[in-house]
């Protein structure tokens, strides 16, 4: 923590902290620098390696390790991390946050961050730890404008982190050193006259290249970020608010305190000389690590990754396949055996028989003690050494154990019994190691404040930038411009009586979240599945969000039949999609004076339309008294034609019933003479066997 500009004091801390992270983290460099070179395939003890050579005896290396590293840093590929921004402060809104959120996914995708995350992951998960940082440059050769960069380390033994952070995300972090090599040519054109000054020797566990910090071709650089501070007096104002300059005359000050403001430095140096300063507009260090497994004992703290614990197992698998393999090939060969005087004649093909495949093999038939000799024949192979490929399966399984990665893990079936068995001891393996991928979520959480909190300072002026949104489209966007109307002149707001800015940067303050998931192209393609599967069930999605569906797919065309499947969706049903813009994707409104005439419209409609109701209803009623009386006469003419029909019937009837002429007159003569005549013509006539006519 610096508080001079002294170069030779500025000097004298880099080396007095370099000095004190060496001491600090020997003992995890040391170890680090043996697991990477486990990790590399040097998995021989030296002193055996070298005994066995003098021997001429194999030292085979079998390099499982690999694959197991890969598992743990390959899962945090495939569920990557993104940061998310909202507004949290005064000034802020909701889109400067999203106009926050696409400067910073398009900082990251510019400048390749995923692989600035993957390698200190990879880093964390092989020797326990792993860095990146952010950088500032300027945005071209011709330009004042600075961006902002993701910056990855490849080599994490060249970062010398404060050993007195004690946060995850390293947010506490006072000072830190990184170590990078240059090539002297571009040395001396950045920094002319410097180059003399540079070859002074410093070494370090894992960074030096030779004994001293110049060779032939490089020179050695250190950058240091170390922090001043700056005695102040805090004055709180009546209406709230705090300064640190002394507040003029008639201003109400509530309360003073004695602070310090920290400024966050940069510079650059070799061995003998400072040659670039700078202030990071900073809270915090912008070097973020990822840690791995962390155990402190007594305050010192050991780090490590998966490879620590398994270099043991794995070499004991390496010896016990070595010895398998010596035992199997120091054993005689299987050659064929025959009695003296067998192979005679015969000699070029039978010692070419395990080389060469002959039709037949003749023999010379002997005779021994009158006994004819058997033929030649290969005596039996040797056995497998069991017991000591038993051992190396133990010694497998020992990595297994200590990588929390089983079978089902790395690809393998494993002794599950079914497929959810299978999948539950994946789940385990994936939680063994998941503490890396945690690590490296709350570092990039960290990133997220530290780029919230730089982009005022470095977007500051009026500029257009780029931003990306979240289906990975780039647009450019004005920042920090003043507004104007449409006839060009300045729009003043009503409050502050100050022109406005339009995209304003410098204000508001905004809060980092972070949201772990499938990429944007893994969420479209299910969203497309999911999609598909709904319209097979339920067709009717189709006419009230074909549009959308089809958006997600990925032939080509897709957008064209998308716009043109919105287009026949009634427009009651899109009106509250938004664009790309966060905007209605529909129509810009229209003027108050032409709602209030479609409102006008609209009630002269409905009055018509219910007019045309009580029309239709009278000419329907109309229409059934006409159709009643219709019927009635139909039905009333049916009766009587029904009536005149039935009467016609009676009548024939009756005709039929009638007595001819002449039976008739003698009836009438015979009735003449009957006592009970009168009666008789009174009861009326009667047929000839006393019925009556009809009956």
């Amino acid at each position: 923590m610096s508080t001079s500009n002294n170069d030779d004091d500025l000097l004298k801390e880099i080396r007095e902290f370099t000095d004190g992270a060496i001491a600090a983290e020997s003992g995890n460099r040391t170890e680090a620098l043996a697991d990477l070179k486990f990790l590399a395939g040097d998995q021989w003890p030296e002193q055996m390696k070298r005994m066995r050579q003098l021997d001429q005896r194999p030292c085979l290396t079998f390099n499982r390790l690999p694959t197991y590293l890969h598992q743990v840093t390959n899962d945090q590929r495939q569920d990557q991390v993104g940061i998310q921004v909202h507004p949290v402060g005064s000034g802020a809104d909701k889109k400067g946050a999203e106009i926050y959120q696409g400067m910073i996914r398009r900082i990251e995708d510019s400048s390749n961050a995923d692989v600035a995350y993957d390698t200190a992951v990879n880093s964390a998960a092989a020797i326990g730890f792993g860095f990146w940082r952010l950088v500032t440059e300027y945005e071209s050769a011709t330009s004042f404008n600075q961006v902002i960069k993701f910056q990855r380390i490849r080599d994490a033994l060249k970062v010398y982190f404060d050993p007195a952070s004690v946060e995850a995300d390293g947010s506490d972090a006072k000072r830190c050193v990184i170590v990078s090599d240059m090539a002297k040519e571009e040395f001396k054109r950045k920094y002319p006259g410097k180059l003399e000054a540079c070859n002074t020797a410093l070494t370090a566990i894992g960074t030096q290249v030779q004994p001293g910090w110049m060779t032939d071709r490089m020179v050695r650089i250190v950058e240091y970020y170390y922090f001043k501070y700056k005695d102040a007096t805090l004055y709180l104002l009546g209406d709230g608010t705090t300064v640190t300059e002394q507040p003029p005359e008639g201003v109400v000050i509530k309360a003073t305190r004695k602070t310090q403001i920290p400024q966050l430095m940069w510079c650059k140096a070799c061995a003998g000389a400072v040659i670039d300063r700078t202030e990071i507009m900073c809270k915090w260090i912008p070097v973020f690590p990822v840690w791995g497994d962390e155990i402190d004992i007594e305050g010192k703290v050991i780090r490590k990754g998966i490879i620590r614990d398994a270099k043991d197992p794995a070499q004991m698998y390496n010896f016990w396949m070595t010895s398998a393999t010596e035992e199997v090939s120091l054993r005689p060969k299987t050659p064929f055996i025959g009695a003296e005087g067998q192979f005679e004649g015969h000699e070029n093909k039978w010692k070419t028989a395990n080389k060469q495949s002959h039709a037949y093999l003749e023999y010379k038939p002997v005779e021994i003690n009158g006994t004819l000799a058997p033929p030649p024949m290969r005596s039996p192979m040797a056995d497998v050494p069991v017991g000591v490929l038993q051992m190396a399966l133990h010694a497998a399984d020992n990595i297994k154990a200590v990588t929390g990665l089983f079978d089902s893990s790395i690809g393998a079936r494993g002794n599950a019994t079914s497929g959810i068995q299978e999948r539950e001891q994946q789940r385990q393996g994936d939680m063994a190691n998941f503490h890396f991928i945690d690590n490296l979520r709350r570092s990039i959480r960290h990133c997220g404040r530290c780029l919230a909190d730089m982009i005022p300072h470095y977007y500051d002026a009026a500029r257009v930038v780029e931003i990306m949104r979240e289906n990975g489209d780039v647009e450019a966007v004005a920042i920090n411009q003043p507004a104007v109307d449409e006839s060009g002149a300045p729009v003043i707001d009503p409050v502050t009586q100050v022109q406005k800015i339009l995209n304003d940067m410098t204000i508001g303050s905004y809060g980092i979240t972070f949201d772990a998931g499938p990429s944007y192209a893994t969420q479209r393609e299910e969203t497309r599945a999911s999609m598909v599967e709904l319209g097979k069930s339920w067709p009717k999605l189709w006419d009230v969000a074909g549009d959308i569906a089809v958006e997600n797919m990925d032939w080509q065309g897709a957008d064209k039949i998308a716009r043109r499947l919105k287009a026949s969706i009634p427009p009651n049903i899109t009106a509250g999609d938004e664009g790309e813009d966060g905007q209605p994707s529909g129509p810009p409104p229209l003027p108050p004076e032409v709602e209030q005439a479609l409102q006008n419209y609209d009630q002269m409609v409905e009055q018509l339309q219910q007019q045309l109701q009580e029309a239709n209803s009278g000419l329907e009623k109309a229409r059934i008294d006409a159709e009643s009386r219709e019927e009635v006469a139909r039905i009333n003419a049916q009766g009587k034609a029904d009536a005149e029909e039935i009467k016609g019937y009676i009548q024939l009837l009756v005709q039929k019933l009638q007595p001819p002429p002449a039976l008739a007159v003698k009836a009438a003569e015979t009735e003449g003479s009957r006592p009970d005549d009168s009666q008789a013509s009174e009861s009326g006539a009667t047929g000839p066997t006393g019925e009556t006519p009809g009956s």
